[in-house]
């Protein structure tokens, strides 16, 4: 896709198509004021007064053949004085997929004016057109790789203009990064919507060493022989059921002098979970193909802070399995040992996330990182507590917690943070092992997720526990946002906002 930021009047945009916006409060006089410039095309619109520049609606008319563009899409941006960024993004959005739908390929967009809504915003020149591209980009993909005939098009060029040379350093850059941010956002997505049978833990290794040696990063990969020496007992236990072993990725990025500390992102690979012998619902299952969403945005965190440069260092940790009933599956009742050597009893085999977990938040400790943040879909009690509009944060940092919050406002991958009291702990008491891994049935299964993790982090850093089961999948059958059906690719907008803190 090629893309351009042109201070150029609308009438001298050249496309299939070229855009305005305008918002509730001022659509009156926007309107006129294009009827002039485009000498009478758009009368019938101002006479029916049919459009009323809500947020996230458009309207199209056709221009006159002396015209550079063809046709022209008003936007609506929604009342003025309630613009948000995320309207923002939705609006592009909402214009952007109504585009893809006809079929067009060289779209123009006009940029509003950013001062104005920096003013009602408090948000940056910079974060404005930043939310303004992620509308754009974020549409630009679609899950029908397997279509026999799949009928989506991506645009070809995308033009964002205005006629005013001010913050013309600031958008362009808001423009070039917003496209790496969008892109690896649609990696994550990619990742997640692939089916199982295609994606086992071996051939996730694969593409991330693949597509690291594009983007700049390292990967180190454990096999099944390698995990067992490491005595990673939650890794090689959750894998045995499955005819596909397990891989432990070593993710490494290097911006800044090797000598400075890290900042750890761990993210659960299970690439198809059924449950184990604890099997789940036929209902359903289908969609855990998914349940490796945490380390598919763990990869796209890497494509992005690696295309962007960031000048910090930063490692992944990614446990890949799949949770299989195999004849050597293992079992409730059954007893592991952790990587740090915690004893788990297994209360259900389908809390199998926190045991590949536990391994790679306590394998994270050997960077002593500045910070640990893991990402993973980890209960469906998550889904029960938020819905599809939040992430359940927990950790034992209030400092990060703070950060993470400020992060997941801004990008809108929102999180919401939850206790991890002490009293929680006798939940998860074991009388045969030093551990169980869940807790009582209905009973603060998300918190029960983090507490079980906060035993194989013992406050030996700064850590942060983000349950993005909630998020990660099930909001996209909106077709008026940004989100496309499937994964949603949650994660890897938030940890490159978070990450700008750490780049120096």
């Amino acid at each position: 896709m090629k893309i351009k930021y042109d201070v150029k009047k609308i009438k001298d945009i050249k496309a299939d198509i070229v855009s305005s916006v305008t918002f509730e409060d001022q659509v009156s006089t926007k309107m006129h004021w294009l009827n002039t410039l485009f000498k009478g095309t758009l009368d019938t619109l101002i006479e029916t007064n049919d459009f009323k520049a809500k947020s996230s609606t458009s309207i199209l008319t056709y221009l006159g053949p002396d015209n550079r563009s063809k046709r022209l899409m008003v936007i609506g941006l929604g009342n003025s004085k309630e613009v948000t960024l995320e309207s923002i993004r939705k609006s592009y959005a909402a214009a952007a997929k109504r585009l893809n739908a006809m079929k067009l390929t060289s779209v123009g967009f006009e940029v509003p004016d950013l001062a104005y809504i920096k003013s009602v915003t408090n948000a940056s020149h910079y974060d404005i057109m930043q939310a303004i591209c992620e509308g754009v980009f974020l549409t630009q993909y679609s899950p029908k790789k397997y279509h026999a005939k799949n009928d989506f098009a991506p645009f070809n060029e995308v033009i964002f203009f205005t006629d005013s040379p001010k913050y013309t350093r600031e958008a362009s850059e808001a423009l070039k990064d917003a496209k790496v941010i969008c892109d690896a956002a649609i990696v994550a997505r990619e990742l997640e919507n692939e089916p199982s049978n295609f994606l086992t833990p071996d051939k996730f290794a694969e593409y991330v060493k693949k597509s690291s040696a594009k983007a700049g990063y390292q990967v180190t990969v454990f096999d099944e022989k390698k995990i067992a020496q490491l005595n990673m007992g939650g890794v090689l236990n959750v894998g045995k059921g499955s005819v596909n072993p397990p891989r432990f990725l070593i993710l490494q990025y290097f911006g800044a002098n090797k000598s400075e500390k890290p900042v750890v992102l761990v993210g659960k690979g299970v690439t198809f979970d059924s449950g184990g012998i604890s099997i789940k619902p036929a209902a359903g299952m289908d969609a855990m193909k998914m349940d490796m969403g945490g380390a598919a945005a763990v990869v796209g965190a890497f494509e992005s802070i690696a295309r962007l440069k960031y000048k910090m260092n930063l490692i992944g940790l990614i446990p890949a399995v799949e949770n299989m009933p195999d004849a050597g599956a293992y079992k409730p009742g059954d007893v592991i040992k952790s990587y740090g050597g915690i004893t788990i009893e297994i209360d259900n085999t389908d809390a199998e996330g926190r045991l590949i977990l536990a391994d790679a938040l306590e394998y994270a400790a050997n960077y002593k990182p500045k910070a640990v943040i893991d990402l993973c879909t980890l209960t469906g009690a998550a889904i029960i507590c938020f819905g599809h509009l939040l992430a359940g944060l927990m950790g034992n940092d209030k400092e990060l917690n703070k950060k993470i919050f400020a992060a997941g406002e801004k990008t809108y991958e929102r999180v919401w943070e939850l206790p991890l009291y002490n009293e929680y702990d006798k939940l998860m008491k074991s009388e045969i092992a030093d551990i169980k891994n869940a807790g009582p049935a209905r009973q603060a299964g998300t918190i029960m997720g983090g507490i079980f993790l906060k035993k194989f982090v013992q406050d030996k850093y700064p850590w942060a526990h983000i349950d993005i089961a909630s998020v990660a999948m099930g909001l996209g059958e909106s077709t008026e946002d940004y989100h496309t059906p499937g994964a949603t690719g949650y994660g890897v907008r938030l940890l490159t906002e978070l990450l700008k803190q750490y780049s120096h």
